[in-house]
């Protein structure tokens, strides 16, 4: 990444901008233009997104970014774009969500994951969304197949929790390409690490029955959590 990890030093100097009295629009300001640490404590402050301007704003800030100031946006994403849903309804933004669901820090991918549920009811958002989840998954599933685990264990990681929060966003859609999605979980049924298998197992339950029932390898899975998945999902 491109941005530089800030040190706070200043606790004085942190403590007085966060109790100074700044308008909505200087906080806003600050995000945009301040420090890193300006920037986290201005988003904390910040109590509604109400404009294009701001929701721009935010999104600038949900990633490449330092960390402080990427969770502490989607923290505050969950609540406003559930209020303002229509300010987050760009396909460039589409883009930045895609990237922040697989960031370094689950407590972020959690966060967006949830943010984005108020998006469901957008046909446009779900077609362009679903499709480039699915797309990006069977990449990251090529390349956690043409691992070797033993080998290259940290990058096998890397990939697998991508792979895991793929699967995991698709599961807030209410309706998701059945073709598609069967060729996608016929090979995440296979994945030797069992946290893709048990999400495999509970989007077994998007599928048409005709589709699931040739997943049937699953049922034979020797892994609690994966068998857990395939008596409880809905």
């Amino acid at each position: 990444m491109s941005y530089r990890e800030e040190k706070i030093s200043d606790f004085d100097g942190c403590c007085k901008f966060f109790e100074s009295d700044l308008s909505q629009d200087e906080l806003y300001d600050r995000l945009k233009h301040g420090t890193i640490v300006e920037k986290q404590l201005s988003c904390v402050r910040i109590e509604s997104c109400g404009n294009a301007e701001q929701a721009e704003i935010l999104m600038n800030n949900l990633t490449g970014i330092d960390g402080k100031v990427r969770e502490t946006v989607s923290f505050k994403l969950k609540t406003f774009v559930a209020a303002r849903p229509e300010l987050f309804l760009r396909q460039d933004f589409y883009d930045i969500f895609l990237d922040a669901i697989i960031d370094i820090n689950g407590n972020i991918c959690r966060n967006i994951i949830c943010a984005l549920e108020p998006l469901t009811d957008n046909s446009r958002f779900c077609e362009y969304f679903i499709e480039n989840v699915i797309q990006r998954a069977l990449a990251v599933t090529g390349t956690i197949e043409n691992f070797e685990y033993k080998d290259r264990k940290y990058v096998t990681n890397k990939e697998v929790f991508k792979l895991y929060w793929y699967l995991e966003v698709l599961s807030i859609f209410n309706e998701l390409p059945a073709e598609k999605l069967f060729a996608l979980l016929e090979r995440t049924a296979k994945i030797e690490e069992y946290t893709i298998r048990e999400k495999t197992a509970r989007l077994l339950s998007k599928l048409p029955p005709y589709l699931a029932e040739k997943l049937d390898g699953l049922n034979f899975d020797n892994n609690f959590y994966v068998n857990l998945a395939l008596k409880t999902r809905v």
